[in-house]
């Protein structure tokens, strides 16, 4: 679609340009966008990018998130790419309308 992502050398693209996206966030949203349409907790999402579980009541993957939202969504305040599934936790929109 309109989005790519690549972990190495951690660039993003929308529409061809360059959202202003930190390696680290470009990391978080390539492991959702290659797990696209599967729900991943935040323990998995810290798993994939680190190789262990968050430390208990870290809810900084929810700050990331948002921020990523803020780049690479046309309403942030009504995302269809990075979707919210409450209590379980984040999935990346197979493709959007």
């Amino acid at each position: 679609g309109r989005l790519r992502s690549s972990r190495a050398p951690h660039i993003a693209t929308l529409d061809g340009n360059n959202p202003k996206l930190t390696a680290y966030r470009v990391a978080r949203l390539t492991v959702l966008a290659t797990h696209a349409a599967r729900v991943m907790s935040r323990d998995q999402i810290m798993v994939e990018l680190k190789g262990h579980d968050l430390e208990a009541f870290d809810r900084s993957i929810d700050g990331h998130i948002s921020r990523i939202r803020s780049h690479i969504e046309d309403e942030p305040k009504k995302p269809r790419r990075i979707l919210t599934i409450r209590g379980t936790g984040y999935v990346f929109a197979k493709q959007q309308d």
